[in-house]
């Protein structure tokens, strides 16, 4: 198996995993891509990409996209003879970028492709209440997606999977199979498969409205919807004018005292459980977050409420 020189662009914390596989193989990572430090926080303090602070420990050289100086980029690249590009959550790639490396660009989607195209498949396979999910390493072209499939692991969907807990796990299991495609790409073995156009669905960035939850909705609608966004950024309702974001559901079966519960969104506190009233069917909550405030325990939540009428809208 002939050692590898790859180049990695990346950027959250999803890529990590793929980046330290990739370091302790018998590949070389030559250079890393990755964006220049921003503003974030309410300070609004410039902080680096988890990526990029990865790369510093490692010690591998990096190379800072502003989001307009692919021109340079393209430069410095071509001086390095690169055989791969790994791209994972990162700007789409110019032609000129594409075409550098030998063995062309991978890039690693959170979804059994030609499923979920876009910026959104873990969330959108939790918010449809799949029962599976995977992995898909596929070549970048010009297409969002659209790419030739290396490889694929498929896994299954537990009732209360988080999307926090998913992306973790995608991401360690994305790992691993990246750098198999990578060895089998070493060896001259690769059989591309196309992807089945008919059989694409899409999976586009998530807006707010998609958090707004609707208490006239069923329990499976909101559980799904809660767990979607579990984490961040939070599906969120509102209490007394203010937001309240929900974290943690779960269903509810067998409740006692039941007949309390006279309204959807009416909710109240039955055997240490915080239980909500859904259009069919009950929910409970582990945590909540009042707007302006921490995430708390809802049960804590609840006893320091002043007004315990009040319905989640």
């Amino acid at each position: 198996m002939n050692a590898l020189k790859i180049v990695f662009f990346g950027n959250p914390d999803f890529c990590i995993h793929s980046l330290i596989k990739l370091n302790l193989s018998k590949h070389n990572i030559i250079s890393i891509i990755t964006n220049v430090d921003r503003k974030s926080g309410r300070g609004l303090k410039f902080k680096s990409s988890p990526v990029k602070n990865k790369g510093k420990i490692l010690g591998i050289p990096i190379i800072e996209f502003n989001g307009n100086n692919w021109q340079d980029i393209n430069t410095s690249l071509k001086k390095l003879d690169i055989d791969i590009f790994v791209v994972i959550a990162f700007s789409i790639l110019p032609e000129i970028i594409l075409n550098i490396p030998r063995y062309g660009s991978l890039n690693i989607h959170p979804s059994l492709l030609p499923k979920y195209r876009g910026a959104s498949p873990i969330q959108y396979a939790l918010l449809n209440g799949d029962k599976t999910s995977g992995v898909s390493i596929i070549n970048l072209n010009n297409k969002i997606d659209s790419g030739n499939i290396l490889g694929q692991k498929k896994i299954s969907i537990k009732k209360d999977d988080t999307y926090g807990y998913l992306h973790d796990k995608l991401s360690v299991i994305g790992a691993d199979l990246l750098l198999k495609v990578i060895n089998i790409i070493s060896k001259g073995k690769v059989k591309p498969i196309s992807q089945n156009n008919i059989n694409r669905t899409f999976a586009p960035k998530i807006k707010k409205e998609d958090l707004l939850i609707n208490w006239k909705n069923s329990s499976i609608i909101i559980h799904n919807q809660i767990r979607s966004f579990d984490p961040l950024p939070g599906a969120f309702c509102y209490i007394d004018n203010k937001r309240l974001k929900l974290f943690g559901s779960k269903f509810i079966k067998n409740l006692k005292n039941i007949d309390k519960l006279n309204e959807t969104g009416h909710f109240l506190v039955v055997d240490n459980t915080f239980i909500i009233k859904c259009n069919s069917g009950l929910l409970s909550v582990k945590y909540v977050q009042l707007e302006g405030k921490k995430k708390n325990n809802s049960i804590d939540f609840y006893n320091n409420l002043q007004n315990k009428n009040l319905y989640l809208e």
